[in-house]
């Protein structure tokens, strides 16, 4: 049986290797490609393949089933193209940002109590009615990754404002009309949001949330990878910085934090996670095969869904995630083999 994983880099990555050695355990070859190695007028494709401990180049028909990293997206073309002649696992349809995330949460009355008020910034008279409301306020680009371009606003009084950027540890004090020309330039440029500052803080004041990884297993349901803290410094409006943020277990964490209450803490974050995992692939109409949750959980252990991500990074998950992706390989062969991947109504 073939598979193909498709990832945006032209060397595979060990990753691709340590699933590449677990496929090969359960009679499965990984065929290792880049969306550039697809021809569509032979409709053939060139990659690797694991021989060994040594890849090798190989050209072959294309996979009946290929394992899309949502990094590779981009090749919109390709994409579509595969998209009539094999099952991928992730193909773009129905992708959810940020904003459609919030609204999918608010318009569930089981998950509504997790959502984060939020509206497209269209003009700063927006951004000024959330501070007017929430007095703390993030503003943030639709669609980025590990938290770039992040601004916190605070209004300290009628016309002065404490504003702070992701990547700076100081705060810019501006008037109101300093800040108004700072975010119009920023709107005008790039689709952004607005959301009330949600304080996901530790004891010392430094932001944190709650990555947890989810996985298919080999009978197609989400099971949880992983969950891990992310903490980043004091300064910063959120810890999704990698270069700058500390990494710990959960488990430890929940328990310094919430002492005797971390275990029900703990049981609610898996509840939840799975619950919005199920969420996000009706929504998208699409089953998927991985996917990460960032969590914020406030002082009274409410939880929060800050975003979802498509393409977790699984650096410090190897050999789960290959146990558990390949365990789903067989699955997704089991019902190609029947002619019903599982498309989501």
């Amino acid at each position: 049986m073939l598979v193909g994983l498709m990832q945006p880099f032209k060397e595979p990555t060990d990753l691709a290797k340590e699933i590449s050695i677990e496929a090969q355990s359960k009679g499965i070859e990984i065929l290792y490609m880049n969306p550039s190695d697809i021809n569509e007028d032979d409709h053939m494709t060139s990659g690797m393949v694991l021989k060994e401990d040594t890849w090798e180049n190989v050209e072959m028909s294309i996979p009946k089933i290929i394992d899309v990293s949502a990094f590779c997206l981009k090749s919109k073309q390709k994409i579509a193209y595969l998209q009539d002649r094999a099952y991928l696992t992730e193909d773009g349809r129905n992708k959810i940002s940020k904003e459609s995330v919030q609204e999918m949460l608010t318009k569930d009355p089981q998950l509504q109590k997790y959502a984060i008020p939020t509206l497209r910034c269209k003009s700063f008279s927006i951004i000024k009615g959330f501070l007017i409301k929430y007095g703390e306020v993030v503003v943030k680009p639709v669609y980025s990754q590990s938290g770039e371009n992040i601004y916190k606003i605070v209004q300290a009084d009628k016309d002065s404002f404490l504003v702070s950027h992701q990547d700076s540890t100081a705060n810019a004090n501006m008037t109101l009309k300093e800040v108004f020309a700072f975010f119009q330039s920023i709107i005008s440029k790039r689709k952004c949001i607005v959301q009330p500052y949600i304080p996901s803080r530790t004891e010392q004041g430094e932001p944190f949330n709650c990555r947890v990884h989810l996985e298919k297993n080999k009978v197609g349901e989400w099971v949880i990878v992983k969950k891990y803290i992310r903490v980043g410094t004091e300064k910063q409006v959120s810890p999704n910085n990698q270069e700058s943020g500390v990494t710990f277990d959960a488990g430890m964490f929940l328990t310094l934090k919430f002492t005797e209450d971390a275990p029900a803490v703990d049981e609610h974050l898996n509840s939840f996670a799975l619950n919005v995992a199920k969420k996000i692939e009706k929504t998208r109409k699409k089953e998927l095969a991985t996917l990460g949750l960032d969590i914020g959980i406030d002082k009274d252990q409410n939880l929060v869904l800050f975003e979802s991500i498509s393409a977790p990074d699984s650096s410090l998950l190897h050999q789960e995630v290959a146990q558990l992706r390949t365990d789903y390989y067989v699955y997704l062969a089991e019902q190609n083999a029947n002619h019903s991947p599982k498309e989501l109504a």
